[in-house]
Order: C-alpha cells, then structure tokens, then sequence
C-alpha cells in the first residue's frame, strides 16, 4: 500500500510538473475581437484607464489624478501569445528596440516575482535625452510572453516611478487572488 501511494504520489508531481505555467490573464469581448492583458496586483495611488486598454489590447495603469494625455508617467502590461505571436522573449525585445529607433537601450538587473520568475529589464533612453522614456521588463509564462512597461515624459520621473513599477513586478503571480 505505501509503495502504491510512493507511486502516485511520484505521478502526480511529475505530470504537474509537465504542464506549463499560464499567465492568468483577464478577457474581454470587444467589437474588434476578444482583448486580453495579464492580471496585475493592486498598485496605490493607480488606476487602470479602461478606454486605453482596450484600444491598446494591454493593461494600461496610470496615476491616480492625472489622465493618460497628461500623464508623467504609465505603466502597462501586455501578454503575447506564443500561438499568434512571437515565441521568444528575443523577438519581443528586438521589435521593442525596432519602435524605439534611435533610442540608447541597456540591461537593467533583472527583477523576480512573486513565484521567483525572472523578469529581464530593459532601459530605452531616448536620442538626445528629449522624449519618451520607457524600462520594459520581460519574461515568459507557459503560452505567453510577457512585456511590462514603464512609461515616462522624462528620466526624473522614470526614476520616480520605479519603485512602483518594480514592486509591481515583485508582487505579481502566475495567479493573483482579488
């Protein structure tokens, strides 16, 4: 009998540990088609402009008070999946520097979460110091590849931001109980 529950016990963690890890991510039926963007902790002070993400197809957070015109600073989660889109985080990160061209990239540390994933960082620092400033954190879960993005009018305010964005990472799972 203990040899029979060794057993199972022994088929049990092996066939968990063959599925792959998902994103939990949250859908939404739209007109143009179902939209869908990984589920994100809770952030003070930060709401989510829902016009945003669903035009954009990601989750779109910004600071409570500001909209998103205006807006210092922003973050934003987009979930790829591996089906229909790319299959390696390389190619998430190549079409990122592709949209930014022009832009100084460079490795930040990476940043792990909840569930002890690594996220790899990456800085854009725009031409001349003049535009967009964005840090987008990578990684991969099971179908989807993951892109979180701090968005920012300047690297004052990037750098204010980080914090959050950073506590953002370290604070999200695979599932998110709300």
């Amino acid at each position: 009998m203990r040899q029979k529950a060794s057993v199972l016990a022994v088929v049990t963690l092996v066939g968990a540990m063959a599925l792959p890890a998902r994103a939990e991510m949250l859908d939404f039926a739209t007109p143009q088609g179902t939209k869908s963007w990984p589920k994100l902790p809770t952030l003070t002070d930060w709401h989510q402009d829902e016009q945003v993400s669903l035009a954009r197809g990601v989750n779109f957070l910004v600071p409570d008070g500001s909209d998103t015109p205006t807006a210092e600073v922003t973050i934003s989660a987009e979930g790829v999946s591996r089906q229909t889109g790319p299959t390696e985080i390389s190619a998430l990160v190549e079409r990122d520097k592709a949209a930014s061209a022009g832009a100084a990239v460079s490795t930040l540390p990476a940043v792990r979460d909840k569930d002890g994933v690594p996220f790899q960082l990456y800085a854009f620092a725009p031409a001349g110091g003049n535009g967009r400033w964005q840090v987008v954190a990578y990684s991969e879960e099971g179908d989807y590849l993951l892109a979180f993005r701090l968005n920012a009018t300047s690297k004052a305010a990037q750098d204010r931001a980080m914090p959050v964005f950073t506590g953002m990472i370290q604070k999200y799972a695979k599932e998110i109980p709300w």
